[in-house]
């Protein structure tokens, strides 16, 4: 029996193996073939001991599933070793009373009892009644984007469509629809991209200065719904916090910046994904339009297939086992959620897309108490996206002349820029 970092015998060298930044979209092999580096992994190194990152990497589905559901390991960074990946991924930089605001670690960083009070307060937002009352709302920004491409040939389908709509829509939820989508995105942008843990003093410094001017942002709505609540997100953690006690200002303020950054990037992310998925699969997207109707199972493919958080980590507080494998307190787990979702094991044919497949226990959104808040209002956001767009331009393709520019954060797959021709 393996502990969790130790190799199989193989009939290859292990040497040949990538770990590292090999393993990362900071390598450009791995950018392109990621699923390669993974079923290699998977068939030779299923539970990869990555030195380089101080970390184990996991790569096939049911330990991947086990992981993430693991209720014995943490997910806050400060119990991981000194030395490991996850330690300098979680150091932001920032110090409390910055920006008037003090640096809370984000909800996917929390453990029970508070992560179990946190996203009870936060969950309210997101009930099924609730993200069904977004929907007119959500087509009608799709809709008013849409009419401002008719008459272009081409466009960057993030900057003009895929990333306005998520922005929007938290920003629908918390009540400030006359706040600049423009200002949010970026500062979402900054703020993403300061959780890399090799970032340069110009990422760390936009990281501060975004971080700043986003929280004085949700500080002056706090302090506003105090003296006239409204009926959206931010009037009812302010309801919470009176009734209850429940959640400070600063943490209020915490919790709408990780939402805005957690809820519009990575949804942004997922429509480029699909979209460059479909265009890849002319078939797939002919199926499509031809019936409107796969729209839901689509959606559910495009996160099975190119997820846009790509793997998440758990540290042992103690000794343990998982899967029957034994691992030491201080242990870093790295749970590849795209590798699961492609693994031949849990899905036929797993680098082909297709949206009429059964996706069922699919971990694009995680699995066990750390599931996606979000969840619903990203599927709803990206079927709509999906949906008025292959309907308003039938004729949508992919562009010869210019080339799509991946991501290249860790933990994230999507598009930074997706060149499209809309004729």
């Amino acid at each position: 029996m393996l502990r969790m970092g130790d190799q199989a015998e193989t009939p290859n060298s292990q040497t040949q193996l990538p770990t590292g930044d090999q393993t990362t979209p900071r390598s450009e092999v791995f950018l392109q073939h990621r699923q390669t580096i993974y079923d290699a992994l998977r068939a030779e190194a299923p539970q990869l001991d990555d030195a380089e990152f101080g970390r184990t990497l996991l790569t096939q589905y049911e330990d991947v599933r086990a992981t993430v559901r693991h209720k014995e390991l943490s997910v806050n960074a400060k119990f991981a070793r000194a030395d490991s990946y996850m330690r300098r991924v979680a150091a932001t930089g920032l110090d409390e009373g910055e920006g008037d605001t003090a640096y809370e670690p984000p909800l996917v960083m929390l453990d029970d009892p508070d992560h179990r009070r946190v996203r009870s307060l936060m969950s309210k937002a997101f009930t099924p009644q609730s993200v069904e009352g977004m929907r007119a709302r959500i087509e009608e920004f799709a809709k008013r984007l849409l009419d401002k491409m008719d008459g272009r040939d081409e466009i960057d389908l993030i900057e003009s469509y895929a990333g306005p709509i998520p922005t929007r829509a938290i920003l629908d939820m918390m009540g400030l629809s006359e706040a600049s989508t423009k200002d949010f995105k970026i500062w979402s942008e900054d703020i993403l991209n300061g959780y890399d843990p090799d970032r340069s003093d110009t990422v760390q410094n936009r990281l501060r200065m975004a971080f700043i001017a986003m929280s004085k942002e949700f500080k002056t709505a706090v302090e506003e719904r105090r003296l006239a609540p409204k009926h959206d997100l931010i009037s009812a953690m302010v309801r919470a916090q009176e009734e209850a006690d429940k959640l400070s200002d600063l943490e209020i303020i915490s919790l709408c910046t990780q939402l805005m950054v957690a809820g519009n990037v990575t949804t942004s992310d997922l429509i480029g994904n699909g979209i460059f998925a479909l265009l890849q699969n002319p078939k797939q997207l002919a199926l499509l339009h031809a019936n409107p109707g796969l729209t839901e199972n689509a959606v559910e493919e495009m996160l099975r297939f190119d997820c846009p958080i790509s793997e998440t980590a758990r540290i042992a507080k103690h000794d343990s086992e998982l899967n029957g494998c034994p691992i030491k307190s201080g242990d870093t787990i790295t749970a590849s959620l795209s590798a699961a979702n492609h693994d031949p094991k849990k899905f036929e044919r797993p680098h082909d897309f297709d949206i009429q497949r059964d996706t069922k226990d699919h971990l694009g959104f995680g699995s066990g108490i750390h599931v996606c808040l979000g969840a619903p209002l990203a599927r709803l956001e990206v079927q709509i996206a999906i949906a008025e767009l292959i309907k308003r331009f039938p004729k949508l393709r992919l562009l010869p002349n210019r080339q799509p520019e991946r991501r290249r954060l860790p933990f994230f797959s999507g598009f930074t820029a997706l060149p499209v021709s809309l004729r």
